[in-house]
């Protein structure tokens, strides 16, 4: 069996190909950038390019589509380009995979498009109209692959993703930054009173419940895939405060739409896929920093 995952180079993509190796699956890489290990078959592509996903499709059954853009900021600061590749480029995905017959394709959606909802929200939880273009392109991803398999047929599986982070996650995300200024002993800014949080997920479990999803339970099905822990703000820089000891932090007012967020359900995982997620934050965190003090 064949396995592609296109932005399998990037942060989440990489993690996800070292799972399906270490676990004996044939996998191809369909990224502009070289994969991160040299015992995995690359091809160099671009999601806008027909021919070159139809040359990434050859015998392939499943499909992870990860590439996307993902950085908030550049999707603001090119938001054509970021329509292009997460709008177009996943219609292009879906078209290669229908003239390839593919098994199922697996999309990398997000939680954050649950929007400002906060207490507990589920995958029954209505989407709200999106406050970001960014989110924006990922509800439109989902609706592409459940309006495709209406039309043509071909399988899927939805999974939002929660906050990942650990080794090889880019460096402006908020506790690279934190880790980071804690090694300079520098002051970590907190907006608000820092009981503001997010259900982080370590990029180990993140890529554990991917493979999850391979089950034909996940046929069709629509699934979140999130840490189990909500960690506010003040978690992480006492979680850091453990590490390092003393740490300065500067408060701030809090920033225009700053939300406090929200407790992501699992419980579909748990029951679906006999998935949950391993690495406690804690513990996670404590990995992180040592990853990146060995690549410091």
């Amino acid at each position: 069996m064949v396995i592609l995952v296109t932005g399998g180079s990037g942060f989440i993509g990489s993690h996800l190909v070292d799972k399906l190796l270490e676990k004996g699956y044939d996998v191809r890489v369909f990224d502009l950038i070289k994969p991160h290990r040299e015992d995995v078959e690359w091809i160099k592509g671009d999601l806008l390019s027909k021919n070159d996903l139809f040359r990434a499709f050859k015998d392939v059954e499943y499909v992870y589509h990860l590439a996307a853009i993902a950085d908030v900021n550049i999707a603001l600061s090119r938001p054509e380009l970021c329509v292009q590749v997460n709008e177009i480029g996943t219609l292009n995905v879906l078209q290669a995979a229908q003239s390839f017959e593919v098994e199922r394709i697996i999309l990398a959606s997000t939680t954050w498009i649950y929007g400002r909802a906060e207490g507990i929200v589920s995958e029954e939880t209505p989407i709200p109209p999106p406050e970001h273009l960014y989110t924006a392109t990922k509800i439109g991803q989902e609706y592409l692959l459940m309006t495709w398999n209406k039309h043509y047929g071909l399988p899927y599986t939805i999974l939002r993703y929660g906050i990942p982070y650990g080794p090889r996650m880019r460096k402006n995300m908020a506790i690279a930054i934190f880790v980071r200024k804690a090694m300079r002993n520098e002051p970590i800014t907190i907006f608000g009173d820092g009981n503001q949080g997010r259900c982080f997920i370590h990029i180990e479990d993140l890529a554990e419940g991917n493979i999850a999803a391979l089950s034909e339970r996940a046929r069709n099905q629509i699934i979140n895939i999130a840490g189990d822990e909500f960690i506010t703000i003040n978690r992480i820089v006492n979680e850091l405060r453990k590490i390092f000891g003393e740490i300065r932090v500067r408060h701030e007012p809090p920033r225009p739409g700053d939300f406090r967020g929200a407790i992501i359900s699992i419980e579909k995982a748990k029951k679906l896929l006999n998935w949950k997620p391993k690495i406690k934050f804690s513990e996670g965190l404590r990995k992180y920093v040592e990853y990146v003090r060995c690549h410091s």
